[in-house]
C-alpha cells in the first residue's frame, strides 16, 4: 500500500513527521468527536459552494489540493456566548424599553445590536432565543473560551470557525485540529462521496429549518459572512484507498437513509464516525508493527459484580491504548533497516551522515538543534523525541475518544474498560439493523463484522482464535446486553423464543 507524498507546507510546520506519516495530519486529543463532526460539516459547506463537496478531483497517486473557508460569525457568537448582561438585566424586572436601553448600552461594542429591537417583539423574547442556543449548544458542560463554543448545527447558518482568544487573529488549531479534514478526505475517497453529499445537503443541512433561519435574524443586516473568514488548505491523509473509507461511507449512507430528522442523526453520526476513525488508527498501528491481526474491542455489558469479561476488556483496552506508541517506535526503527543507515558508519563523518539521513527521512528538526554523539545516540534521541511528542496528544486519542463516544468507562480504583452507553448502543442498532429487525445473534455477529465489537462466544472465538475467558461469562454477557436492549425498547423476544433487535426508524420513502 503506497503512501501519498505529503505537501511540503505540512512537513515544514512540524518538528518530526511520524504521527502524521502513520495516521494523517492530524489526530489531536483536544478535538472531541463532536468538534471533528463540526469541522467536517464546515468544510463540507465551504466546498458545497464550489460544487465539489465530497467530489474533489485528484489524480491517481496524488493528494487532494484545495482550500476551504469558514466564517467567523463574531457578532452571533458574542451575542450567545459572551453576553453575561442579558439574563441579569431581564431579572431586574424593568420595563421593556429600559431593558433594551440598558443592555444596548452595556453590550454594544464593535457591532450595533439596536436592530434587534425591531426584529423581536420584546427583550424577553430575545433572551429566550439566546438561552435556547446556549442550552442546546454542543458540549455545553465543557469549560472552553467563548470563541471555542459552538451552537448546535441546525443547518449551514450555524457553522463557524474555532477562534483563539484574539478573535480576529489566526486560529490556533486547538479544537478544529484537522480531524474533520481527515473525516472529509476519508469520505471523499470512499467512492460514495457524491451520494453522501446529496444526502447531507438535503437532510442534515437543509436551509428551511426554523432554528437555522433564526440565526440570520441575530446577525447585523449589513454583516458579510465571507469577510474575514478563516481559510485553510486541506490536511493530509496518507493512503489513497483503504477499506475503512468505504466502511465509514456505508455507515453514513445507512444512517442518512433512516426516516429520522437531520438533527437526530448528528449524534449517531458523531459516535460512529469516530468509532470508524479509532478502528482506522488501530489497523494502521498493527500494520506498522508488522501484525496482520484485526482490531479487537471486548465489550463488558454492565454487571452488578465484577466478571472475567471485565478483566478481559480492561486488558484489551490497555493493549489498544498503547498500540499507537508501539507503531511510532516501529516506524522510527524502520530507518535502521534502510540501506542508507548501513552506509552511515562508513561515511567520512558518521554523526553528520546519521543526522542528514534521519532529517531527510523524518523531516526531523528539533527545537534545540541536532543532537551530537555517535549514530546510535543520535537515533535514540530521535526515537525519544518522537515518542515524547506522540504522548502529548495522539497517544491520548484512543482513551479520550472512546470515552466521549460512550465506548469505554473509567472508574477510580478499577481502571478503564470497554462498556457501551445507551446512546452508542442506539446508534449501533440504527446502523446495523437495516430491515426493521435482526435476529439477536445475527446482530451480535454484525457488531463484530462491522465494528470489531465482541460480546458473545462466537465473536470471541473468531477474534482470538480461542475462547479467552470462560464460556459461561460470555453467555451471561450476551444475556445482559439482551436485557439492556429490551429496556431501551430495541429488542423483543417472540413467542417462538427468538429474540429480535428492532430498529424503530424505518427508511425514507
Amino acid at each position: 500500500m503506497n503512501r501519498l507524498d505529503p505537501p511540503s507546507r505540512f512537513t515544514k510546520d512540524v518538528n518530526i513527521w511520524i504521527d502524521e506519516a502513520i495516521w494523517g495530519h492530524r489526530f489531536y486529543n483536544d478535538q472531541t468527536p463532536w468538534l471533528v463532526l463540526l469541522e467536517f460539516l464546515s468544510i463540507f459547506v465551504s466546498r458545497q459552494t464550489t460544487g465539489h463537496a465530497l467530489n474533489e478531483n485528484n489524480q491517481t497517486g496524488s493528494h487532494e489540493q484545495f482550500s476551504y473557508s469558514i466564517p467567523r460569525l463574531i457578532p452571533l457568537r458574542e451575542l450567545i456566548f459572551n453576553n453575561p448582561h442579558l439574563q441579569y438585566i431581564e431579572s431586574v424586572g424593568r420595563s421593556d424599553t429600559e431593558m433594551w436601553n440598558s443592555w444596548l448600552k452595556q453590550f454594544n461594542d464593535d457591532y450595533d445590536f439596536s436592530f434587534l429591537k425591531e426584529k423581536f417583539v420584546s427583550f424577553s423574547r430575545l433572551a429566550r432565543i439566546v438561552e435556547f442556543y446556549q442550552t442546546t449548544s454542543v458540549e455545553p458542560h465543557r469549560q472552553r473560551r467563548w470563541s471555542s463554543k459552538f451552537i448546535f448545527p441546525y443547518g449551514s447558518n450555524c457553522l463557524y470557525a474555532d477562534l483563539p482568544t484574539n478573535i480576529n487573529g489566526s486560529p490556533d488549531r486547538r479544537f478544529f485540529a484537522r480531524g474533520g479534514e481527515l473525516l472529509y478526505l476519508m469520505l471523499n475517497r470512499s467512492g460514495s462521496g457524491p451520494e453522501i453529499s446529496n444526502k447531507i445537503s438535503s437532510i442534515l443541512l437543509s436551509d428551511d429549518k426554523s432554528w437555522n433561519n433564526v440565526i440570520n435574524a441575530l446577525l447585523p443586516p449589513d454583516y458579510d459572512r465571507s469577510s474575514n473568514s478563516v481559510t485553510n488548505r486541506i490536511g493530509y491523509l496518507p493512503f489513497e484507498t483503504r477499506p475503512e473509507y468505504s466502511e465509514l461511507a456505508s455507515t453514513w449512507l445507512q444512517l442518512l437513509d433512516l426516516d429520522v430528522p437531520g438533527e437526530a442523526l448528528l449524534d449517531p453520526l458523531m459516535r460512529l464516525s469516530s468509532l470508524h476513525m479509532l478502528l482506522y488508527m488501530l489497523r494502521r498501528s498493527n500494520e506498522e508493527i508488522g501484525s496482520d491481526s484485526e482490531p479487537k474491542i471486548v465489550l463488558e455489558i454492565a454487571s452488578p459484580k465484577r466478571t472475567s469479561i471485565f478483566e478481559l476488556s480492561k486488558e484489551n483496552f490497555s493493549a489498544n491504548r498503547v498500540l499507537s506508541s508501539r507503531a511510532v517506535r516501529a516506524y522510527a526503527e524502520s530507518a535502521l533497516n534502510a540501506p542508507e543507515w548501513f552506509s552511515v558508519h562508513s561515511a567520512v563523518s558518521p554523526p553528520e551522515a546519521a543526522r542528514l539521513f534521519l532529517t531527510e527521512r523524518f523531516f526531523w528538526n528539533p527545537d534545540d538543534g541536532a543532537p551530537s554523539g555517535d549514530p546510535e545516540t543520535i537515533f535514540n534521541s530521535l526515537r525519544s523525541y518522537a515518542d515524547k511528542r506522540h504522548q502529548q496528544h495522539v497517544a491520548k486519542v484512543h482513551s479520550e475518544w472512546s470515552r466521549q463516544i460512550g465506548l469505554s468507562v473509567s472508574r477510580r480504583g478499577a481502571g478503564t474498560w470497554y462498556s457501551p452507553d445507551d446512546l452508542l448502543l442506539k446508534a449501533l442498532v440504527m446502523c446495523i439493523v437495516t430491515d426493521g429487525r435482526e435476529e439477536y445473534h445475527r446482530f451480535l455477529s454484525k457488531l463484530y463484522e462491522r465494528f470489531r465489537l465482541i460480546v458473545g462466544v462466537a465473536e470471541a472465538e473468531k477474534a482470538f482464535g480461542h475462547l479467552p475467558s470462560d464460556q459461561n461469562a460470555f453467555m451471561q454477557n450476551t444475556q445482559r446486553l439482551e436485557q439492556r436492549l429490551r429496556t431501551l425498547g430495541l429488542l423483543r423476544r417472540l413467542s417462538d423464543d427468538c429474540a429480535y433487535v428492532e430498529n424503530p426508524f424505518g427508511g425514507r420513502s
